[in-house]
């Protein structure tokens, strides 16, 4: 078995991940904002594509935002039908 990281190479920071679902959704995000810790955490990080694109040849061709709108759309369709209803937002 292999696991493959099939993220994006260009690093986002949170808030700017929280707006856009906050746009998507239609909804406010009740966020708590700390200072980042001395030790074991990192200010950004971003997907290593490597061997995705190596093994399958991977190529991230979807911005954030579009992603997430198809992702939003899907699961807002997925969990209102009767017999998915797991949770709502």
């Amino acid at each position: 078995f292999r696991v493959f990281n099939l993220g994006n190479t260009s690093p986002v920071p949170v808030s700017e991940l929280v707006a856009i679902l906050e746009k998507l959704l239609k909804v406010k995000a009740k966020k708590k904002i700390l200072p980042m810790p001395r030790n074991g955490d990192v200010k950004f990080t971003h997907a290593n594509i490597s061997l995705a694109y190596r093994d399958l040849g991977y190529r991230p061709t979807i911005d954030l935002e579009t992603g997430l709108r198809k992702f939003v759309k899907w699961y807002l369709e997925f969990y209102s039908s009767g017999s998915n209803k797991k949770g709502s937002w």
